[in-house]
């Protein structure tokens, strides 16, 4: 068994509760992208879980950052939440899943749960999205000053998000 990691996207929040609708959202996305739907209900679920236990000890007054992390790595997905609480306990699995704390990468805290992959696929048999060249839809200028955004369309942007209720 690797323990190379295959495929890796993660998201930065800070805990507060909106954070865990953030995290459900984050997880069907990507698990939607790299064609895993069948760990969709478990992963948002298991991500759900991690994330909210760590909003539900964060000083509302302060709230910390905390990084979600999906990684597929031999043949599991690996759930991880990065983070600088201490002293929090290993969280709880359900079935199916391994569970465990760990100091993180960058210092901190990991958090992390992993579920096997469906079907017995590794991670490297998994269909990952091909993504060509990313081009900027706005014409960039010549003489290398940044692009602004155009005020208007940023209202508009900020007047429908804050009436989406998910």
């Amino acid at each position: 068994m690797s323990a190379r990691t295959s495929q890796v996207d993660d998201l930065r929040l800070v805990a507060q509760p909106n954070a865990v609708l953030c995290s459900e959202l984050f997880v069907r996305l990507i698990l939607s992208d790299w064609s895993l739907r069948p760990l969709l209900d478990q992963a948002k679920t298991a991500a759900a879980r991690l994330v909210g236990a760590l909003v539900d000890v964060a000083d509302p007054k302060e709230p910390p950052f905390l990084t979600l992390r999906l990684r597929l790595r031999s043949d599991v997905l690996v759930i991880e939440v990065d983070h600088d609480l201490e002293g929090l306990p290993a969280p709880t699995p359900a079935p199916g899943e391994r569970t465990g704390v760990a100091p993180g990468e960058t210092g901190g805290v990991t958090t992390w749960c992993e579920l096997p992959l469906p079907g017995g696929l590794s991670a490297g048999q998994v269909r990952l999205p091909r993504r060509g060249d990313r081009r900027t839809l706005v014409d960039e200028p010549v003489s290398g000053e940044p692009v602004g955004a155009d005020p208007e369309v940023l209202e508009r942007l900020l007047t429908r998000l804050s009436g989406w209720s998910g």
